[in-house]
């Protein structure tokens, strides 16, 4: 069985990561937003520029000259790459590393993640646990939800679909692709939509955090 997972939002605290580095810019200019408010904003520009595939550092300096022609405030370059400055050291969720060692025992692990390879970089050694399998959006040159990019995972990963199980906290960017794409699915209900899109799909298994996809494998594997 390979278990693979979303990255960012899923294994990384990406609401906070996000807050963090635009409240900090809007700060510079003398004005502040709400958490959701920032969230609900992001979730909004970033699949739009990802509908044509660029790379991400292009994609988050894209968000964050949205944000400033949202405000009407001019962003310097520093401030343009606040996001690409602090996405590799935004925080992991304390379940994370010991979920995936626990994992990588009895299952290949994989991460699917809408990104640059040098930015997951910083991430997997933030971790501490080595995938078997990265798949990035610069590797396929797409982004999730295009089924693409889980085409292009089948492919690396030389599995038949039963074999595979994919994670994700996002219905949009991964829950609804995978189940398309005919993959069995576990929802971490990390919380609401918060930065991703609202949309609306049954996954096949829901947990509150990652402890909870240990039993779910067990339930399955006993089958």
């Amino acid at each position: 069985m390979i278990v693979s997972f979303d990255c960012y939002g899923t294994l990384v605290d990406w609401e906070s990561g996000i807050f963090k580095s635009i409240s900090e810019v809007l700060k510079n200019h003398g004005r502040s937003m709400e958490r959701s408010e920032i969230l609900k904003l992001y979730s909004k520009f970033e699949p739009e520029i990802e509908k044509v595939y660029r790379s991400y550092r292009e994609v988050l300096r894209l968000v964050m000259e949205r944000f400033g022609e949202y405000l009407g405030i001019e962003l310097s370059e520093t401030e343009k790459n606040v996001l690409v400055d602090s996405i590799g050291y935004w925080p992991i969720f304390p379940d994370t590393p010991s979920t995936l060692k626990k994992l990588k025992d009895e299952h290949g692990i994989a991460v699917i993640s809408n990104v640059d390879d040098d930015i997951f970089n910083l991430t997997q050694n933030a971790i501490g646990v080595e995938f078997d399998y990265v798949i990035t959006a610069q590797k396929v040159r797409a982004y999730k939800p295009s089924l693409k990019v889980f085409e292009f995972a089948r492919k690396a990963f030389k599995i038949s679909k039963d074999e595979w199980i994919h994670v994700g906290q996002s219905m949009y960017h991964d829950i609804i692709p995978a189940k398309k794409f005919g993959l069995k699915t576990i929802l971490v209900k990390r919380r609401g939509f918060g930065a991703t899109p609202e949309v609306h799909e049954n996954a096949d298994y829901e947990v509150d955090d990652l402890k909870g996809i240990l039993e779910i494998l067990e339930r399955i594997s006993r089958r």
